[in-house]
């Protein structure tokens, strides 16, 4: 997948009518289908039924901008997958969070599709200062969910309480951290936890394992003693070392099977715990 991070979204998006090419050389229109391409370079991003209301990426940077003017919020990011068909802006909080003894900066997602895929949706993603680790919220938790259909415009400019929200999802993450770290862990239960993070059974092996192993023990801020140290082992790998360049890692560890396999992680860890 290609990720383009720190990307323009001054770009909106256009309906172009759809047709098919007929046997007989003639065409003609699908009436039931719409094409959506970038009115900047006009490339395709999805297609879409008749009924899909496109929500233009000034209207996600419209639900953060209040924030920001008021110095709460700061946009970090913003981009967007393959060609467009999923935009993101992520706004850090100034505000930083005490968790576990460490000191720890929260991140609102939003995230947008163009292409029917997902709805819009906010979450929320940790940052270990110590080691810039991140963990993303899963998708599927994310709770400020709206169909593209109509009226979904009207309905995102109703968005409201986003500080409750962020540190809402901070407060629990906060409580789970306390848990982990009060709780000793043995190398039995981080393979614990990174064969139920990957989804592999007790036999089977995960690739990767022994440098996760080794981040329980060295990684930054890690002394290899208790469940907190086994979940930030995994998502230091996440964030450091799960890809060839630093897109594949951004767009792995935040968006795609890696914000999954964090989250499978931790359920586990307080599994344990």
């Amino acid at each position: 997948m290609q990720i383009a991070t720190q990307a323009s979204l001054d770009w909106n998006v256009l309906a172009c009518p759809m047709s098919v090419q007929l046997p007989d050389g003639t065409s003609r229109e699908v009436t039931t289908r719409k094409v959506l391409v970038r009115d900047d370079n006009f490339d395709q991003v999805g297609v879409v039924g008749n009924r899909y209301e496109i929500v233009q990426n000034s209207v996600i940077a419209g639900l953060v901008q209040p924030l920001v003017s008021e110095g709460l919020l700061e946009i970090v990011n913003m981009g967007y997958l393959g060609t467009g068909s999923k935009v993101f802006i992520q706004a850090e909080l100034n505000q930083e969070y005490e968790i576990a003894g460490e000191t720890h900066k929260a991140m609102l997602t939003l995230m947008n599709s163009h292409d029917g895929t997902s709805p819009l949706a906010a979450g929320i993603t940790d940052t270990r200062v110590i080691c810039q680790n991140t963990f993303a919220m899963a998708m599927e938790d994310m709770s400020t969910r709206l169909q593209h259909k109509l009226g979904i415009n009207e309905q995102a400019l109703k968005i409201t309480e986003t500080l409750d929200f962020v540190n809402d999802r901070m407060r629990k993450f906060a409580e789970a951290a306390e848990v982990l770290k009060s709780t000793k862990a043995t190398v039995g239960q981080v393979d614990q936890i990174i064969l139920s993070a990957y989804g592999k059974k007790e036999n089977e092996t995960v690739r990767n394992r022994d440098e996760i192993v080794n981040r329980f023990f060295a990684g930054a801020g890690n002394e290899g003693a208790t469940l907190w140290d086994a979940f930030n082992a995994l998502t230091e790998f996440n964030t450091h070392a799960s890809g060839k360049t630093a897109e594949a890692r951004f767009g792995y560890a935040n968006f795609g099977t890696g914000a999954r396999v964090a989250r499978r992680a931790i359920d586990m860890a307080l599994t344990l715990a």
